[in-house]
């Protein structure tokens, strides 16, 4: 009778200890904003949609560090807000997908790098990457800064306020001649010229500049090789903005932007 009321107590107490450690390892209810300070950010669940954000397993912010004194949502003294979300479909597609929403909005994001100056976005088909996004705070002086991480079935969004500001990388004036040889390393099928290689075309600049959705452009004339004695036609006029990140084709007086 002792042996059945100590397997009873024993199976009892294993039981209690299970129950605890479930409720203590209970996954956070997904927040359908991020909030931090006096600004707020469409969370990823809300984005995504709950069947394509995975599972929140972790959240960490300034409102549940007060309520559990033993955890911390401070990194460097700076107010921090902390989420983790598993089982993931695609971590670099769901980042990109959620990016693209935030820096698409009025007054969004930005891709930034570590100074926070505005940068490319990275390759999202990675099986493991990170972005970082700035804008303006609600404060002055500080921005509100989101970092996240990502693996193939996982991502981390960690939420700051630092000091600072967003913004530009600095561009260096364009040259003439660094328009012609930033044209001629294009391939022809670039240009929607029919050749194999640029070999032989001469490229030049003309006088004065034109303006394009708002960018400034250099305008470039392009010329095929051609016999001696022959006329020397014109195979394209292009608009090249200062940053080389937009070419355009000048032609029946209209223009069409070309794929770089």
């Amino acid at each position: 009778m002792l042996k059945k009321d100590r397997l009873c107590m024993a199976l009892v107490l294993a039981g209690t200890i299970y129950l605890l450690a479930s409720c203590g390892s209970k996954a956070p209810t997904p927040p359908e904003d991020y909030t931090l300070g006096g600004d707020m950010v469409e969370s990823l669940n809300t984005v995504l949609g709950e069947e394509n954000s995975g599972e929140m397993t972790e959240m960490e912010t300034p409102e549940t560090t007060a309520e559990d004194a033993s955890s911390s949502a401070s990194v460097g003294g700076a107010e921090t807000c902390y989420y983790t979300y598993e089982k993931l479909k695609t971590g670099g597609e769901s980042v990109r997908k959620y990016v693209e929403k935030l820096t698409a909005e009025e007054d969004g994001f930005q891709i930034v790098d570590e100074s926070d100056t505005v940068i490319d976005p990275p390759d999202y088909t990675a099986e493991e990457g990170s972005v970082v996004l700035a804008k303006t705070a609600s404060e002055d002086g500080k921005i509100l800064r989101m970092e996240i991480s990502w693996t193939a079935t996982d991502c981390q969004i960690t939420l700051t306020r630092p000091e600072g500001t967003v913004g530009k990388a600095e561009v260096e004036p364009m040259t003439y001649v660094d328009a012609v040889d930033f044209i001629k390393s294009l391939s022809p099928a670039t240009l929607g010229l029919k050749a194999d290689s640029m070999a032989g075309y001469s490229v030049y600049p003309m006088d004065g500049a034109a303006l394009v959705d708002g960018i400034l452009c250099l305008k470039l004339q392009v010329y095929p090789p051609h016999k001696e004695g022959q006329a020397n036609a014109i195979a394209g006029t292009y608009l090249l903005s200062g940053d080389k990140a937009h070419l355009y084709l000048l032609q029946d007086h209209t223009v069409r932007e070309l794929a770089l």
